[in-house]
Order: C-alpha cells, then sequence, then structure tokens
C-alpha cells in the first residue's frame, strides 16, 4: 500500500476494538455473566477482523494468505452483529431461551462462513481494497442470504431487549435481571446506535462512494456500543439492595 496515511484508520479500530473486548471478557471472568460472555465474543471477532484486514494487506491483498485473510474478516463482519444482539438477549432472557437462540446463532454463523469460503472473489477488486471496506469483492451468491440474515436477527434481538426494558420502565419495574430498567433501555439504544453507525459505514462506502471514511465510522461506532455495553453492567445499588440475587 503507497499511502500510509491509509493505515491508520484501520489501526485506530484494531486498538479500539482489542481494548474493549478485553475489557469486557475482563469483565465476565470477574463476574461470571453469560451476556459478558456472548458481547466479549462479538468484540474479538471484530478486533479479529480488523486484525484479518491489516495482515492481508501487508502480506498483499490478491496473494494466497491474502485471499484467505480477506475471507476472515468478511466472515467475522457478518456474524458479529448477531453475537451483539446475543448478548443482549441473554442480559434479560432466561436460560432456555438463552441457549436455543445460541444454538440457532451457532448454526446460521456456520453456514455463513463456509458460504463464504466458497464464494467467488473478484481479484481486480480486491487489489485495490486498501481503505476501504471491501465492496463489491465477493461476487453475489448465497453468503448475502445469510449477511443479511444475520445483521437483520442482531438488530431484531437489540431492539427487542429495548422496547421490553421500556415496556418494563413504563409499568414502573425498576429492575430487570437485577439490572436498573432505565440501564436496560439505554444501554441497548446505545448498543443499537453504534451497531447501525457500523452499517451505515458500509451502507455509504456501498451506495455513495464514500470509501475513505469507512473505518473512521466504524471506530465512532464502537465507541458509542462500548459505551452501551459498559452501561449494561451497571447495577444500581438500590436495585441491588432490594432485589435478591440473581442466580444464571
Amino acid at each position: 500500500m503507497n499511502n500510509p496515511i491509509l493505515w491508520v484508520p484501520p489501526i485506530i479500530n484494531v486498538l479500539v476494538t482489542g481494548l474493549f473486548a478485553l475489557t469486557v471478557f475482563r469483565q465476565y471472568l470477574s463476574r461470571q455473566r453469560l451476556y459478558q460472555l456472548y458481547w466479549s465474543i462479538a468484540l474479538c471477532m471484530a478486533f479479529l477482523a480488523t486484525l484479518s484486514y491489516i495482515t492481508m494487506l501487508l502480506v498483499q491483498p490478491t496473494s494466497a494468505g491474502g485471499v484467505l485473510l480477506f475471507r476472515l474478516y468478511y466472515i467475522l463482519g457478518i456474524v458479529m452483529p448477531a453475537w451483539l444482539g446475543m448478548g443482549s438477549i441473554a442480559l434479560v432472557s432466561r436460560p432456555l431461551v438463552t441457549r436455543i437462540s445460541f444454538t440457532i446463532l451457532l448454526l446460521l454463523s456456520v453456514v455463513g462462513a463456509l458460504f463464504i469460503l466458497d464464494a467467488s472473489i473478484n481479484l481486480q477488486v480486491l487489489s485495490q481494497i486498501a481503505g476501504t471496506p471491501g465492496t463489491g469483492t465477493l461476487r453475489t451468491g448465497p453468503w448475502l442470504v445469510t449477511t443479511i440474515l444475520l445483521n437483520t436477527l442482531g438488530v431484531v434481538a437489540i431492539v427487542a431487549v429495548a422496547l421490553y426494558s421500556a415496556w418494563k420502565l413504563l409499568r414502573r419495574q425498576a429492575s430487570v435481571g437485577g439490572f436498573r430498567t432505565s440501564n436496560v433501555l439505554w444501554a441497548n439504544i446505545l448498543i443499537l446506535t453504534g451497531a447501525l453507525f457500523n452499517g451505515a459505514a458500509g451502507t455509504l462506502a456501498r451506495f455513495l462512494g464514500l470509501q475513505s471514511t469507512f473505518w473512521l465510522i466504524m471506530a465512532l461506532g464502537w465507541i458509542i456500543l462500548f459505551s452501551g455495553v459498559l452501561l449494561a453492567s451497571r447495577r444500581s445499588s438500590a436495585v441491588s439492595e432490594a432485589a435478591p440475587p440473581v442466580r444464571t
């Protein structure tokens, strides 16, 4: 890559997502909350996707290694939003609902990964990927269906939990699963906003040609999303004293 400035935004994303993933995973190790595990998995996917992107540029995108790294970057990118939604589900759902949702998500993630591994690649577009998200690199195929499905399910899950917590708030219920209801509501609003920023980055690149802003918008989206993840983990002292211990 001739222009070193194009390295800066992806590197910022690696640092941001790596720090966020480490923070949430440490929270999971300390508190053993399942929703923190799912959110840390999603953030790890974002970190590894961006790291794969940078490594792909180092080894040359159209080389055998570069093509494999591009596929890994794309796989992690399409399944990650659904894992964010999985964290929101685990935040408020019963264990049985969480297990069923996890099984479905795992199956769809594997199918989506297999479709991308099998998809044809436009090497000419791939050779010019530096500083862009790689829009148009994969030729249209079954992978597009699973991508839309996984992204939709992730957004629906986050929105559903936000609406559920809003309904609880309107009914003047102070807590949801041992957490302050307002925290759950605003946390999922922030997570949704961050996810929509990330989605908008790709949409702007695809339809308006704003390729160079992709990684900067992504970084902003991750910062907003991470704020929501941190807020979701905050317990109200009043709720903690009044509510019985929650078993997971």
